[in-house]
């Protein structure tokens, strides 16, 4: 009887949603879609992204024909509990486009 109460408890834990940190490789899928859709809105529809170059920590240079962007990456300043475990709450803000 207690492993058919310890198999149920287990199952209802493993069913409640998890809200841990993304895998690296995840958090820079979610990082370059960030960048994109800002350099997106920035360059305008009619230019389409040629390029997206991981230039340092946080910081995306955006190429569009010959016009270029740099798209930083910065944390959100919303409040979060001291212990709070999850995916990396973070904005996309691109600079200017410069064009040749």
């Amino acid at each position: 009887m207690k492993s058919i109460a310890a198999g149920l408890l287990l199952s209802v834990f493993s069913m409640a949603p998890a809200f841990a940190a993304l895998p690296p490789h995840y958090q820079r899928q979610a990082e370059i879609l960030a960048a994109l859709e800002a350099a997106v809105d920035a360059f305008g529809i009619a230019s389409s992204v040629d390029s997206i170059t991981l230039v340092e920590t946080d910081r995306f240079e955006v190429k569009a024909g010959n016009c270029t962007l740099m798209v930083n990456i910065v944390d959100s300043n919303e409040a979060r509990p001291e212990s709070w475990v999850g995916p990396r709450q973070f904005t996309a803000q691109p600079t200017e486009p410069v064009c040749e």
